[in-house]
């Protein structure tokens, strides 16, 4: 008898309407790609890279800002806003311990280099682990323009901070405006709230953001447009949440007499793996999204079962290792190709420098 929707049990249903969901789908799928793992790198590395990009740029702010202490909190918030707790009396880094420095020197160069390829190290392991969520494992593109991309895009996410602050400086000087106007105080609560919701629209907008230029600049796959801000938003929302509730990390490492010692530390730590799972699980949504788009009908409904799934991901593999063998064929031959032109090019010359030897004097 034909095996029927209805005539299997509650618990199968339940399975096959949950397969059916796209962000089940890709939660699987970050799961099945070692999404933890591949987070574990990120987050690895961008400690050094929050570190050493907080240190140098902070120093280089202090000689413009160092008579402007509004734009300074303004930077400080802005990044406090990015990445909740690290900076602060009560934060791993104190903004009054950073002074500015006297003019180039040896330990200005080499905390630039550090920072450099702190951040190209970083934006690196970020754009392995999306590829690896992607299925794209071969690149074809050189190893030099590589770095020379994950650098431009380190630089373009600390810009972002600093735009962030701007912004944000910006949109409390209006919203202070705005509260004069209407007879407000700042400790009002219609303008406490009002500032709040401001504040979390920048942080949102800038998230989402980040996200979508993070994948479509190094996973390798053109999702369209609206796939690829759905998964942005949905991590947007992600990294917002983990923001507004990062008070929760300090406060659950300081509550532990082994970790209270270097709380802020380990709240960091946990903060950074999250999100980076958040910006992950998201990509891993757009992923889902393009292969739905792709054929709708085998990646919705294909699988009813995780057996099932697990054959299609077996599958997608087997695909994916066929398409890096046939690049890599491809690769050798053109590599053969060139060598074999090179060869005859030099067999040419050694006969034409030849003949000329032999030709009797005139």
């Amino acid at each position: 008898m034909a095996d029927t929707a209805a005539s299997r049990p509650l618990p199968a249903r339940i399975i096959a309407w949950a397969l059916t969901l796209r962000l089940v789908r890709a939660f699987l799928l970050y799961s099945e790609r070692r999404g933890p793992m591949l987070a574990d790198s990120i987050t690895y590395r961008t400690l050094f890279s929050v570190f050493a990009g907080v240190l140098l740029g902070f120093s280089v702010a202090a000689l413009w800002l160092a008579g402007n202490p509004v734009a300074w909190q303004a930077l400080i918030d802005g990044v406090n806003a990015a990445i909740p707790g690290l900076l602060g009396e009560d934060g791993l880094i104190d903004p009054a311990d950073i002074q500015a420095p006297a003019g180039l020197t040896i330990a200005g160069i080499l905390s630039l280099v550090g920072l450099l390829g702190a951040a190209i190290g970083a934006v690196g392991s970020l754009r392995t682990a999306l590829r690896v969520i992607a299925g794209k494992v071969h690149d074809d593109v050189l190893f030099i323009w590589v770095i020379l991309r994950n650098l431009m895009l380190a630089l373009a996410l600390g810009g972002a901070l600093g735009v962030s602050a701007v912004v944000t400086a910006f949109a409390t000087a209006g919203a202070d405006a705005i509260n004069g106007w209407l007879g407000l105080s700042s400790d009002h609560p219609l303008a406490q709230v009002g500032g709040r919701i401001v504040a979390l629209v920048i942080v949102f907008a800038l998230d989402a953001a980040v996200i979508a230029v993070l994948f479509r600049v190094l996973s390798g796959v053109t999702a369209p447009a609206r796939t690829l801000w759905a998964g942005a938003l949905l991590g947007a929302v992600g990294l917002t949440v983990l923001q507004q509730l990062s008070g929760l990390f300090v406060g659950g490492a300081s509550s532990n007499p082994l970790l209270a010692s270097f709380a802020s530390l380990i709240a960091l730590l946990l903060w950074l793996n999250l999100s980076a799972q958040v910006i992950l699980i998201s990509s891993a949504y757009i992923v889902t999204g393009v292969e739905e788009q792709q054929d709708r009908v085998r990646s919705k409904y294909g699988a009813s079962t995780f057996m099932q799934r697990r054959v299609r991901r077996a599958e997608e593999s087997v695909r994916i290792a066929t398409e890096e063998l046939k690049a890599a064929r491809l690769d050798e031959k053109k590599e053969r190709t060139d060598l074999a032109a090179q060869q005859r090019e030099r067999a040419q010359r050694e006969r034409e420098k030849a003949g000329q030897n032999a030709r009797p004097d005139a």
